[in-house]
């Protein structure tokens, strides 16, 4: 051996798949944090679970903050005016459901104060998948 390394990206086909991949990333970069979800306009229906137990239903936005107890304290549940829903303050040590921040569709749970946040989309009675 020489001692000598080949240099990095020195072919035409190697700058031809970097270019590519460049393209693809930026488009679902751009997919992902411009691309509104399709039909979903924020959650019409919130669930919430507590520990200790207390099933609470909501639908539509509440125009207060919502206050609910869990095992560790109080936290406090607040609605956006576009739907979005989100844990605005709680008593856990380490506020990860805090700054999870606002969601329309995914759950917030807060797991030291058993507390679960659950929006849903109304979608009406449409069917779904049909089987035979």
């Amino acid at each position: 051996m020489n001692g000598e390394v080949p240099p990095l990206f020195s072919g035409k086909t190697d700058w031809l798949i970097m270019i590519g991949l460049l393209r693809v990333s930026l488009v679902a970069w751009v997919a992902h944090n411009y691309m509104q979800p399709v039909g979903f306009s924020g959650a019409s229906t919130v669930r919430i679970f507590t520990e200790p137990p207390q099933n609470l239903v909501f639908t539509g936005a509440q125009p207060q903050p919502l206050t609910v107890v869990g095992k560790t304290g109080a936290a406090t549940i607040e609605w956006g005016t576009d739907g979005r829903i989100r844990i605005a303050s709680s008593t856990c040590p380490c506020k990860t459901c805090v700054n999870m921040g606002w969601t329309d569709s995914s759950s917030l749970v807060c797991v030291p104060n058993g507390i679960i946040v659950e929006p849903a989309a109304d979608t009406g009675s449409k069917v779904d998948a049909v089987t035979r």
